[in-house]
């Protein structure tokens, strides 16, 4: 054990014994013991990293705002020098901190980085604003340039803003960095005033303990209640406390805290905080509410804890090395790091990526018996929820584009809980407490579980050798329907023919056209053989070939051949994204325009009807759901200030009537997300995700399928590297099933001797 690990719990363990003799000592000699055990000693530093610091808010033109890196995840570097901290960002950029008094300067190089050195078009200006105050204009640099010096004084500022400019010629290789960014003061780093806790609301496993605000100031964690120096609180990013706060005792031993708050533009709001205790948690509940003209900022959970180098966090993340460079465990307890996470992909490309697939965060100390996590509710409607962490024990829960104002009220729910010193305990109380998000509503797709397929292929296959290879489902290539969204016409009959869409390689005797009997017929022998049959299904995309005019008119007998026409006259209002935007080059649409739903429903209706021996369907590309339709308003989200409605809620609304409808008819609903994110699943029996070869895909959906079958997209990548065994193993040790080389599978594995043997293997 290292002695910072020992101070820490001795820390701890002093701190509970003091607790504990709470009714027999004046409160001002425990209130002291309390500062001594839980704040570190004042450090004779004059300065503190930004990186090391979350910033209030932060916008920027692509990616994502990196710490310590630059935008593209590489150490920062600007005409040749390499900076060790700073902030690695991409214009157009702004990040706001919120300063200590005892800020007095802000130092930093600035300058593009030189991971664009193969282009010329860089070109970007760093400006430093205090308090809405220009304090620094670096002028227009460009690739190549030494870094230039940024010193000014903050003294007396309680707002300090970076922001980069795009020069004025767009944002194309805009790659900016400000390297060694840090604030200095006096006493910069010093611990200050712990607040005095005045409540306590208490459950079997944790105590939550509160001061007269509502915050909470520590906690004691496990049976044997010991001490946690975690606090936190609740912030509305940019608004300060107007007035007091009232404070009311419920009869459920706990107690609620509301306050209101208020911006530099006059928008104001009532925040409430319920702390309430539950058999195993100290349930954590917000409410924001207000009238007056709608608006948005960040609804913040912001946690500090008195971390050290051995103090080991985690979470679902699907890259815990932050790094893009092949497989790591997500099952291992990591360090306190400065990094950002957003729940779901909403940054990197498909497949690629650091984010989080499970809201929950989990701290602990080696050598103690008790772990804490904070939990949130994936019952609640996170349009877009990002988790910050700084090295020095910072945690913050961001939550944006939430609507405020005009009598909305916004809701969030999350649990403190304590439980043996392991990343286990926090994820076990997540399932316990949400099975219906890790359940197969139907149960009957535990038994499809095994290696999957992605192949329009209709021959017979050697049963016995594809049972060997542990096979078991083939999700239906994309090519029997006419084109995206009409994956059954309108037919009268199960032989009335159609063309497919003839656009994937296909075997040579399979005919253009096809019908619901030759698509039954295929899944009828697939059911016989004791193999599945998914349909393939989409609710984000629709259409083939969306360019140009349509072809048909309105009241056309055959409207629906033409996808431009039936999208224009028939689901005027679904399209999100027109044109040639993804796949066969259909249009991306929101299932939440209410004619468009019901023409999805129908689909699924035709498919019951037509298809009775299809094991159900898996729906395409979610990852579209992470978009917003800023011309249709769902009423509670809020973007670029005015209504919009998320693809997130209006697939909810979706699920909500598809989930049922399949599954009493004993079909199963397996999705490929892309972008992974437990809330999407309630509905969801299982999950085939595409880019299954890449670690964060891998990760994540293992992660969010703890209790469902995972297919994992499967390239040819067994045949590629030194060690296929280690693919399978990694596969064994998250529990997720690869893809069998089928034949025709489409861009994933195919059948070949070698490849065959590892599966026989």
């Amino acid at each position: 054990m290292t002695p910072v690990t020992t101070k820490v719990l001795m820390r701890q363990k002093f701190a509970n014994i003091f607790i504990r003799a709470m009714t027999n000592a004046p409160r001002i000699i425990v209130y002291l013991m309390l500062i001594l055990c839980a704040a570190p000693a004042a450090s004779a530093a004059d300065s503190v990293k930004l990186s090391g610091l979350i910033p209030e808010s932060e916008t920027q033109g692509w990616g994502v705002l990196m710490f310590d890196r630059s935008v593209m995840g590489h150490p920062l570097r600007i005409a040749g020098r390499e900076f060790a901290s700073g902030l690695g960002t991409h214009a157009v950029s702004e990040i706001v901190y919120a300063l200590d008094t005892r800020a007095e300067t802000f130092e930093a190089w600035v300058g593009v980085d030189d991971e664009m050195a193969g282009y010329t078009n860089s070109s970007v200006v760093f400006q430093v604003f205090g308090d809405g105050k220009k304090l620094f204009n670096s002028g227009v640099m460009r690739i190549r340039e030494p870094a230039k010096r940024v010193s000014v004084s903050l003294t007396g500022v309680s707002e300090l803003k970076l922001v980069v400019t795009d020069a004025g010629d767009g944002i194309t290789c805009d790659h900016a960095d400000w390297g060694d960014a840090m604030l200095t003061g006096k006493n910069f780093q010093s611990a200050g005033t712990v607040a005095e806790a005045r409540y306590e609301v208490k459950s079997p496993q944790i105590t939550v303990r509160l001061d007269a605000a509502g915050n909470v100031v520590n906690c004691l964690a496990g049976s044997d209640k010991l001490f946690w120096p975690l606090a936190g609180q609740t912030k509305l990013a940019g608004c300060h406390l107007v007035g007091g706060v009232a404070v009311k005792k419920l009869f459920s031993g706990g107690y609620s805290f509301t306050r209101k708050l208020a911006d530099a533009q006059g928008h104001e709001c009532n925040v409430t905080d319920w702390f309430v205790p539950t058999k195993d948690s100290v349930r954590w509940e917000v409410e924001v509410a207000g009238d007056g003209a709608p608006w948005s900022t960040a609804i913040e959970t912001c946690l500090n804890y008195q971390s050290s180098e051995t103090t080991r966090f985690w979470t679902a993340w699907s890259d815990p090395e932050h790094r893009d460079d092949g497989w790591h465990d997500p099952l291992v307890m990591r360090p306190m790091t400065n990094a950002a996470w957003p729940y779901s992909n909403l940054t990197g490309a498909p497949g690629q990526g650091n984010y989080i697939s499970l809201p929950l965060v989990t701290l602990l100390e080696p050598g103690s018996d008790t772990g804490v996590s904070c939990v949130l509710s994936p019952e609640d409607a996170n349009l877009e929820l990002w988790l910050r962490t700084t090295a020095g024990g910072a945690l913050r829960w961001s939550r944006t584009k939430h609507r405020l104002g005009r009598g909305v009220v916004v809701r969030f729910a999350m649990d403190l809980t304590a439980h043996e010193a392991d990343w286990r305990g926090g994820l076990r109380w997540l399932v316990a407490r949400y099975p219906q998000f890790f359940n197969p509503p139907n149960p009957l797709a535990d038994l499809m579980a095994g290696c999957g397929a992605y192949s329009g292929d209709e021959n017979p296959i050697d049963t016995a050798k594809f049972k060997r290879m542990g096979f078991r489902i083939n999700w239906k290539l994309s090519d029997d329907f006419p084109y995206m969204g009409m994956f059954i016409p309108p037919v009268q009959d199960a032989d009335q023919r159609w063309d497919r869409s003839c656009d994937e390689a296909a075997p040579p005797d399979k005919p253009r056209w096809t019908s619901c009997r030759r698509l039954n017929d295929y899944a009828f022998y697939l059911k016989t053989n004791g193999f599945y049959l998914f349909d393939y299904f989409n609710v984000t995309e629709f259409g083939k070939n969306m360019g140009g005019a349509p072809a048909a008119q309105p009241g056309d007998a055959e409207l629906w051949k033409d996808p431009r026409a039936y999208l224009k006259y028939q689901l005027p209002g679904a399209a999100l994204i027109a044109g040639d935007a993804t796949c066969y080059h259909a249009s991306v649409v929101d299932v939440g325009d209410p004619a468009y739903q019901s023409f999805i429903l129908e689909q699924a209706r035709r498919h019951l009807r037509w298809l009775p021996d299809s094991a159900g369907i898996c729906i395409d590309r979610l990852d579209w759901l992470a978009k917003f339709n800023t011309n249709a308003d769902d009423g509670v989200s809020w973007v670029d200030g005015k209504p919009a409605r998320a693809l997130y809620t209006s697939w909810q609304k979706l699920m909500e009537k598809l989930g049922p409808l399949m599954h009493r008819a004993g079909k199963v609903i397996f999705v490929n997300p892309i972008n992974s994110k437990v809330d999407w699943l309630r509905h969801v029996d299982g999950v085939y995700t595409e880019f299954g070869q890449t670690g964060p895909s891998l990760n994540s959906s293992a992660l969010m399928c703890l209790r469902k079958p995972v297919l994992a997209w499967t390239y040819n990548e067994t045949l590629r590297q030194p060690d296929p065994d280690s693919f399978f193993q990694r596969h064994l040790h998250l529990g997720a099933y690869p893809t069998a080389p089928y034949p025709w599978n489409n861009h994933c594995i195919v059948p070949e001797k070698t490849a065959e043997q590892f599966y026989l293997d």
